[in-house]
């Protein structure tokens, strides 16, 4: 490879698909879905060699915090950009694009998604050195995946004149989703290929082929690309962002430039953008069940069993079924109903919203925590408080709390006074009084927090000291 790349996650999709395991609070990217890493972790890894230089992450203002976490344990060497609110691929590209330049980065950008699963990325870095040779003659250039049946769920891309690098074409046209029928005659005539999502361009390129395509996001991300380093994030400014129009890379740009090459590359490659997708490429037992760690089955076929942990689901001369179960919702669906999941959860925002939002895990700088039980005046949570992290300082109107150390050393502040708590002493903190919980080991501290009263929800907090800037 000729010159290093600079990888561009893009990591601000909600996956609703997916749902109940995937919800706005904790998208799919960050779920581990098909192995002990999350999605995302999975894709950083794919690009973490000498070949590429430090990721460049663009993420969602509110999944700021598990972004962080989770890509700090693959690399200490990123740079996570945040999106006060999500515009689709061109703006994002765009911020990526502008602080590439910024900074001095003025090798290609390799642009992915970070939800996506890719069991053979060598095939694709294999190509990389005819793809930047195109990119150095001005082209963008779009890496499709060769069909392997008439889906019906990805876009296609048809392939135009051949270039005179190997496997390079021109694009002769972007096609929408087809129809079956469609989609097999694309198959048949060998021209068509699935859009990946993935590209390689120059960041000045795109930038340019921006601001002649869609100049009103050219101008709101130029605006916006002054970036403010925050807590070990990049911040645009956000006024700039508001009014910029919301757009995918291919609608602003790419069906319209004439400088746009397609690499067609045969990867094992899913876009993981549905429960029907992961069934086809997660690892079965011998009569086609996916158990998951938690999973039996008995006189049952082609099944999808996915719980969270500590919950067995048992499948019992059942077949062609998804049951899929979370801390508070629970999937049942016939395999071939899935792609009718988005109308059912359209009655179920009717019913509880709630549910299609938030998620069991809360991540805040400090750690995270999760709710385990809840009912009229009364919620038990779990917190893990990361090494040397501090919740705020903070006192509540309306409850009290009992604090229970589970393990690690917790500092404690209560009123006027400043103690330590180990595994299995406790504390109590009334209404009303001032308290703060840090980490000071290098180890993660584990809390039970139990909290009484009338109201038992964030709104109850009034913060005096936060080192994270939160009001």
């Amino acid at each position: 490879m000729s010159r290093k790349i600079t990888p561009v996650i893009l990591a601000g999709g909600i996956g609703s698909r997916l749902w109940p395991l995937s919800r706005k609070a904790m998208p799919k990217q960050f779920l581990s879905l098909l192995s002990e890493k999350s999605l995302l972790q999975s894709t950083l890894l794919r690009v973490a060699d000498s070949r590429f230089n430090a990721p460049i992450l663009v993420c969602n203002e509110e999944h700021r915090f598990i972004a962080k976490a989770q890509i700090a344990e693959i690399t200490d060497s990123f740079t996570l950009l945040l999106e006060p609110e999500g515009k689709n691929t061109a703006p994002a590209i765009a911020l990526a694009a502008e602080f590439a330049l910024q900074n001095g980065l003025t090798d290609p950008l390799l642009v992915m998604p970070a939800d996506h699963h890719i069991s053979d990325f060598d095939k694709l870095i294999a190509c990389l050195d005819n793809a930047i040779a195109l990119c150095q003659q001005q082209q963008l250039v779009t890496f499709a995946i060769t069909p392997t049946e008439p889906h019906t769920g990805y876009g296609y891309i048809r392939q135009g004149e051949p270039l005179a690098h190997e496997g390079c074409f021109k694009v002769a046209e972007f096609k929408e989703k087809p129809a079956l029928q469609l989609a097999k005659k694309y198959l048949a005539s060998g021209d068509y290929s699935w859009n990946s999502g993935m590209f390689l361009f120059l960041p000045d390129v795109y930038l340019s082929e921006l601001t002649r395509f869609a100049p009103k996001i050219a101008d709101s991300v130029a605006k916006a690309a002054s970036f403010t380093a925050d807590l070990g994030f990049q911040r645009p400014v956000t006024n700039s962002l508001a009014a910029c129009p919301s757009d995918s890379i291919d609608y602003a740009i790419l069906e319209r430039s004439a400088n746009v090459a397609v690499i067609p590359v045969d990867l094992n490659w899913s876009d993981v953008g549905s429960f029907s997708a992961l069934s086809k490429i997660a690892e079965k037992d011998h009569h086609g069940n996916y158990l998951a760690s938690q999973g039996v089955s008995l006189d049952s076929e082609n099944n999808l069993l996915i719980s969270e942990a500590d919950h067995t689901i048992a499948a019992l001369g059942v077949s062609n079924q998804a049951i899929i179960h979370t801390h508070d919702a629970t999937l049942v669906a016939d395999k071939s109903a899935l792609d009718k999941l988005p109308d059912l959860l359209k009655q179920l925002a009717l019913v509880d919203s709630d549910k299609l939002t938030h998620h069991q895990a809360v991540f805040r700088p400090w750690g995270n925590y999760r709710t385990l039980i809840e009912s009229t005046g009364f919620k038990v949570k779990k917190i893990i408080v990361n090494s040397g992290a501090k919740l705020s300082t903070q006192r509540h109107q309306h409850r009290a709390e009992h604090w229970v150390v589970v393990s690690g050393v917790a500092n404690v502040r209560v009123g006027d006074n400043e103690f330590e708590l180990t595994a299995d002493q406790s504390c109590y903190i009334a209404a009303k009084q001032l308290h703060s919980l840090a980490n000071q080991q290098n180890t993660p501290l584990i809390v039970i927090e139990v909290q009484t009263g009338a109201i038992l929800d964030e709104s109850d907090i009034e913060r005096f000291d936060d080192r994270y800037g939160r009001d």
